[in-house]
């Protein structure tokens, strides 16, 4: 009995995708939860119309809903930032009158050019409601980008490829004044959490902490929209049950047959 269980899970295990199982290196990739840091008003970024734009200019408007990643990203960066617009309009919030979007890219080669054209497919993918001055789509030079990560507890590094990160996905929800208030899981962030998240800011109160799940960005295959680090510990997960399910079967059926 041993042995044939011994088969059946090496059968199961080893009739996974190899290619998928290469397993990152995730050293130091967190996305720390500052409630109450401030963000660094002098970090000076220029915008998607090639302005420059000091984070501190932000401040005393609205909420800043901050996401960081970069624009030529082919993972989840752009879900992420499609995600957070589309539950903003979801919930009746307009930008530049109840929040600014802040996207940021933290690769600091992409130039203004960059983030016009992310700009444009997400204005023509989302259709997010709002002023030109509600959204900010930003670059800069990289101990800028990096003052403003760290301040907000943003982990990530280069990746395997050149011109690629791996980075944490999420939102930061900052107060008027620059204040941490709270963050947003960016996808799967609903509607009613977006809102609430915003008006918590507004009051300059802290909100619930983001789930502890870490959603990353690396991996991703957007040719399937799946994650293949993640399909892969689902599978030996469920090739796990399956080998316990038939070892279940296959015991009962024994005992069954040394009884008659």
């Amino acid at each position: 009995m041993k042995l044939l269980l011994t088969l059946l899970a090496s059968l199961l295990l080893n009739s996974l995708p190899t290619h998928a199982q290469r397993t990152p290196n995730l050293t130091g990739i967190a996305f720390e939860q500052k409630q109450g840091a401030r963000m660094p008003s002098k970090s000076v970024f220029i915008d998607a119309d090639g302005r420059d734009i000091g984070i501190g200019e932000l401040f005393n408007h609205a909420p800043l809903v901050v996401v960081l990643g970069y624009f030529h990203c082919e993972k989840l960066c752009a879900v992420a930032r499609l995600a957070l617009l589309r539950a903003a309009q979801k919930a009746g919030l307009s930008a530049g009158a109840d929040y600014l979007f802040v996207a940021v890219s933290i690769d600091p080669a992409e130039k203004a050019d960059a983030a016009r054209k992310a700009r444009e497919i997400d204005f023509a993918a989302a259709a997010p409601h709002g002023t030109v001055g509600g959204f900010y789509y930003l670059t800069g030079k990289s101990e800028d980008i990096r003052a403003l990560a760290e301040s907000v507890g943003y982990r990530y590094r280069d990746g395997a490829d050149p011109e690629t990160f791996i980075h944490p996905i999420g939102a930061v929800v900052a107060t008027p004044s620059g204040a941490v208030s709270g963050y947003l899981s960016a996808i799967g962030s609903s509607p009613a959490e977006m809102s609430e998240a915003i008006r918590a800011a507004a009051a300059e109160n802290a909100t619930t902490r983001a789930s502890p799940a870490l959603l990353l960005c690396f991996d991703f295959d957007s040719t399937t929209g799946r994650y293949t680090f993640a399909i892969l510990k689902f599978l030996r997960l469920g090739a796990v049950v399956m080998t316990l399910a038939l070892a279940a079967i296959l015991y009962r059926e024994f005992r069954k047959g040394a009884r008659a």
